[in-house]
């Protein structure tokens, strides 16, 4: 295998693009665009290194994404998850209560609760929710039909072991075509009331970025990539189901999940709600990565749950 010398030692090629992939898609940014706000979360934030992306991608089939629209995709979570850490204090915390529905945190590409809920979470907590999250697709990067068979099971017992009748879910990036990839294929749709999305790749994106990599590498890059099979196949039924109801923010300065627009399921506005920073700060600088510890857009995400997904746009504030 070539290698490419870089500013590090000489890293096989497919592992430095497998990095440079996963800082673009998770908000390692160089020091000349870091943004202030996500800056104060830094140390609860872990990037991932080529060592554990080259793991990660080493227990991905090199079937690549299933070809198949008809086959089934069962998902199994070993009893007792909904309980188990992951690295965030308060989540999937078995002594918490609230009369409120369970949140549940789906993550990214390349990335993890941790790094994408840190500063999220304590808000949610402050509200009173009781917060959930699941590690799925070995850090992100397997398949998404896959990863939501796995939250479905998951929210299954998250639902078992609280006695809710539903769930509010919240996406960001890749979490959001997770979650509308459950709600079509694993009938999961029933079981969700509220569905917060934050930059989600709802129709995919059109960035390079999810072509980089050869597909067994990345099937989630690969899923993610406009007109892709999984794509096409919810496309074919429109964006909403079940009663769900969606809100969904996004920034104008998103380079990630492309066209900006495309973020947003279209539907009625009694189901469907967005708002990108700049409708409300002009001029607020907030990329794909750093909008998830934006503290406006945190305020928003509460009080889109606190409102059944009929979030006030001034509870999104300026910095």
């Amino acid at each position: 295998m070539s290698t490419v010398k870089g500013p590090a030692s000489g890293l096989p090629a497919l592992v430095f693009a497998m990095l440079a992939v996963a800082l673009l898609v998770t908000g390692c940014t160089s020091a000349g665009e870091a943004s202030t706000s996500v800056s104060s979360s830094a140390n609860t934030s872990e990037s991932p290194s080529a060592a554990s992306i080259s793991a990660s991608a080493s227990n991905v089939p090199s079937s690549g994404i299933p070809t198949s629209t008809s086959a089934a995709v069962v998902g199994s979570v070993p009893p007792g998850l909904a309980t188990q850490p992951v690295g965030v204090a308060g989540v999937n915390d078995p002594a918490c209560t609230s009369a409120d529905r369970p949140v549940v945190l789906l993550h990214g590409t390349f990335s993890s609760v941790r790094a994408d809920f840190s500063v999220l979470t304590p808000a949610l907590l402050a509200a009173g929710r009781c917060v959930y999250g699941i590690e799925y697709g070995d850090g992100g990067v397997g398949s998404v039909r896959q990863s939501a068979a796995d939250v479905t099971a998951f929210i299954d017992q998250v639902l078992a072991e609280t006695g809710a009748e539903q769930v509010d879910v919240i996406g960001f990036s890749q979490g959001g075509l997770v979650l509308r990839t459950a709600l079509r294929l694993t009938g999961l749709a029933p079981k969700v009331a509220v569905g917060v999305l934050m930059a989600p790749s709802f129709h995919g994106s059109t960035s390079p970025l999810l072509t980089a990599l050869p597909a067994g590498v990345c099937p989630a890059c690969a899923d993610q990539a406009v007109g892709s099979a999984l794509l096409t196949q919810l496309a074919a039924g429109g964006d909403l189901d079940g009663a769900v109801r969606y809100a969904v923010v996004s920034s104008a300065n998103d380079t990630i999940v492309t066209p900006v627009a495309a973020q947003v399921p279209q539907g009625p506005a009694d189901r469907v709600v967005a708002i990108q920073v700049q409708d409300r700060c002009p001029t607020e600088v907030v990329d794909h990565v750093s909008l998830r510890a934006n503290p406006g857009v945190v305020a928003w995400v509460v009080n889109a749950l606190e409102t059944d997904g009929s979030p006030d746009p001034a509870a999104l504030t300026c910095g």
